[in-house]
């Protein structure tokens, strides 16, 4: 792959036809000129592990929104930070996986199921893509390299670290801290570099929530320096002896009578603690942390009460019916991207999806073999016919093709009674 200043001859597509060389020029295993020539691998950098503060994300922000120069790094670390906070990332997950776990179909014009070609995107790489599509809505943008694939199977992705993006100007920079170092136009690999925004600005929703993580580690940080003071009384020990072997030999001993706090001081010392009376005082760091947890889950899901305890049924069915909007919502814009964009990129792997086909996301039932006995029962009674492949398939059974029944069923013989005897 070549790096920024190349000739536009030198990165073409060759041709769109199927063969080993039909996709596009495919960045190098290894670099054929290290100061102009580099791998997509080599885009790792030093990452900061240092905690964030306000100063931080507000500082992140203006290096982001730059007009001329924008970096993306301290910002993203920022969001990396923000992660670390394990509401924020089991909200994310919830979220995701009530995408990801719901069942992929590609159908044809007529809105018809295509089994087959419907394996294409039934698999690991695809909900890879899927999750990585999501992660976008928080994150701002995702950049995926087809990384291992073939004509007509591709077999694994790989997330672009997104500190060496520009959305803006749609390259991938050497230098994540140097907006106009070596870089790489991510339209010229339209086939192996594939851009991802779900929103119309590439800034992720954890823009505005990365603060309230900071504000939550300020509580928890309080809370601890709280409970080391107040919460295991404080141990005196007064001497007149002014012995040094003698003062150490106390310390000593007090250091390991337990966790609590102590002090040596001479007679004359006068230390005087002041208690906090307030026996709810941790109420204080309690309820801004719960309130910062509430904020949270209003940001990312929309409601509380699906990750958080509620107070009535009918409340929860009005949350949960905000969460499926918004669900519902992540859908549609997973189908658009598909439709509109990843499904030419599937063709021009090799993979047979004709024109008019189109993705459909659908709910995994959640009925058990016993539920789906009554209702096929009620559909029998009503002189509806079961395809054998759907009786095989449901209930994990192989059908005669030559003899499916023995006897004609009739009224009696499908009376219900918890047992599937009426398919024999």
């Amino acid at each position: 792959m070549k790096a920024k200043g190349t000739t536009k001859s030198d990165i073409t597509i060759k041709t769109r036809k199927l063969s080993s060389k039909s996709i596009s020029k495919r960045p190098p295993i290894n670099p054929v000129v290290p100061s102009r020539t580099y791998e997509i691998d080599y885009f790792h950098f030093f990452e900061s592990l240092y905690r964030k503060e306000i100063s931080d994300w507000q500082e992140a922000r203006t290096a982001r929104r730059d007009p001329f120069n924008p970096i993306t790094y301290p910002l993203q670390q920022c969001y990396k930070d923000a992660m670390l906070d394990n509401h924020l990332s089991g909200a994310i997950e919830n979220r995701i996986l009530q995408v990801v776990n719901k069942q992929f179909f590609l159908k044809d014009k007529n809105g018809n199921i295509d089994q087959q070609r419907s394996a294409y995107i039934q698999t690991r790489w695809f909900r890879t893509a899927v999750t990585k599509a999501m992660e976008s809505l928080f994150f701002g943008y995702s950049v995926l390299f087809i990384n291992n694939a073939s004509a007509g199977n591709i077999q694994s992705i790989k997330l672009v670290p997104r500190e060496n993006v520009i959305p803006e100007k749609r390259i991938i920079v050497k230098n994540p801290f140097g907006p106009n170092s070596e870089s790489i136009s991510i339209d010229d690999f339209p086939f192996h570099l594939i851009y991802i925004q779900l929103s119309e600005e590439p800034y992720g929703m954890l823009e505005r929530i990365a603060p309230l993580t900071i504000f939550k580690r300020h509580s928890w940080a309080a809370w601890d320096e709280f409970e080391q003071i107040f919460g295991v009384p404080i141990r005196i020990a007064r001497t007149t002896i002014d012995a040094k072997k003698h003062r150490e030999d106390l310390a000593y001993w007090l250091n390991h009578m337990g966790l609590a706090g102590f002090g040596v001081f001479d007679k004359r010392v006068d230390l005087e603690i002041k208690e906090n009376n307030k026996s709810d005082a941790f109420n204080v760091f309690a309820q801004k942390i719960n309130l910062i947890n509430k904020e949270i889950s209003k940001a990312v899901l929309g409601q509380t009460m699906t990750m958080e305890d509620g107070s009535s049924y009918s409340q929860a069915q009005v949350h949960m019916q905000m969460l499926n909007e918004i669900v519902n919502n992540d859908i549609a814009s997973i189908e658009s991207w598909f439709n509109d964009e990843f499904v030419h990129i599937m063709r021009a792997w090799g993979y047979d999806i004709p024109d008019g086909y189109y993705l459909d996301i659908v709910a995994n039932t959640s009925l058990d073999a016993t539920e789906k006995i009554k209702i096929d029962e009620v559909l029998m009674r009503n002189g509806w016919n079961l395809d054998k492949d759907y009786i095989e398939n449901t209930y994990e059974v192989k059908l005669d093709e030559n003899q499916p029944r023995n006897i004609q069923p009739t009224q009696e013989t499908l009376q219900y009674d918890g047992e599937p005897d009426f398919f024999v």
